[in-house]
């Protein structure tokens, strides 16, 4: 076998390089972590909030692993710990090129995008790395113990403090911070400027969108994949965008998401009904806002209860 040939120090600078983008991976990711746990969330294996969860010990799995190659400790545990980190990330890839998606897999976060299939190819490549370093010499020094059990805390730790995730932190505000209910009573009023699709008859949920804001964008994926996973009728849905029109078409390609009934209002009509704040959510019953979030705090459960009581 080739790993038999090659020096040991050459080993170690693979594996350290190896090591080194699995940290990286773990902090591209963290640092983009909102649109890593919508794409974790899309596959519909999990609730809003285990996504949630699930990301970022995927996040502190990483970096864990990571630092554990960089420090060249226990490689008879460690490397095979890689070999199958890298065989479970390849089985779900193949998963997702089975499902057709062509999109991101956020191996690198949104900085270094590669679809399934390119991954796949990435994944094959490191598990190679992985094979030739067998046999590297384990460092050894003192309180070796110690320097593992710090690594192994920290990131699991860190990455909750660092990021914690929107369930387990309240970001609820009044209805009346989000939005301006006696304007928007006036603006559904027949022949007012949002009466065109019923807004003040029946249940609906309504998204008040900046078409270059990002969590707008986030906003929309988030509300996109909760309508599909609760079978809310897209007539339900309305989306009311302040600014400029020509911006909508890359809105919905950046987000990947279905248009829901857009509206565009003028900016002069818009920020006064949002009190100048985007993106807010809105559920809706005869026009009465009984429900009111931001991208932080909106609720799938909520927003799936909310609905399914209307049909009983």
């Amino acid at each position: 076998m080739l790993h038999a040939i090659l020096p040991n120090k050459l080993k170690l600078v693979l594996k350290i390089c190896l090591g080194i983008l699995f940290i990286c991976s773990g902090i591209l990711k963290l640092i983009d972590i909102d649109k890593f746990e919508l794409y974790v969330y899309s596959y519909n294996f999990l609730t809003l909030g285990a996504s949630y969860v699930l990301a970022r010990l995927l996040i502190a799995f990483e970096f864990l692993l990571g630092v554990a190659l960089v420090v060249n400790l226990y490689n008879r545990y460690v490397l095979p710990l890689a070999m199958l980190t890298l065989v479970g990330f390849t089985l779900f890839l193949g998963y997702a090129v089975v499902l057709g998606r062509t999109d991101n897999c956020h191996c690198f976060g949104d900085y270094i995008k590669f679809n399934p299939t390119q991954s796949i190819i990435k994944n094959i490549i490191f598990m190679v790395v992985v094979l030739l370093c067998k046999g590297t010499p384990n460092f050894n020094f003192r309180l070796k113990w110690y320097v593992l059990t710090l690594c192994a805390i920290v990131p699991f730790v860190g990455v909750f403090i660092l990021s914690p995730p929107d369930n387990m932190v309240d970001y609820s505000v009044p209805i009346k911070n989000n939005v301006n209910e006696e304007l928007l009573r006036d603006y559904i009023q027949p022949n007012g400027v949002l009466d065109t699709l019923e807004i003040g008859n029946g249940r609906k949920m309504v998204g008040f969108y900046s078409p270059n804001c990002k969590y707008c964008k986030l906003s929309a994926r988030k509300i996109n994949t909760i309508q599909q996973r609760g079978d809310i009728p897209t007539e339900n849905i309305i989306t009311v965008f302040g600014g400029e029109k020509k911006n909508l078409d890359e809105f919905y390609k950046e987000t990947e998401t279905t248009p829901l009934q857009p509206i565009f209002l003028d900016v002069d009509l818009f920020l006064p009904l949002t009190l100048g704040r985007f993106p807010v959510v809105l559920l809706l019953e005869d026009g009465k806002v009984e429900y009111a979030f931001q991208y932080r705090s909106i609720d799938e459960d909520v927003i799936k209860d909310f609905f399914s009581a209307s049909n009983n």
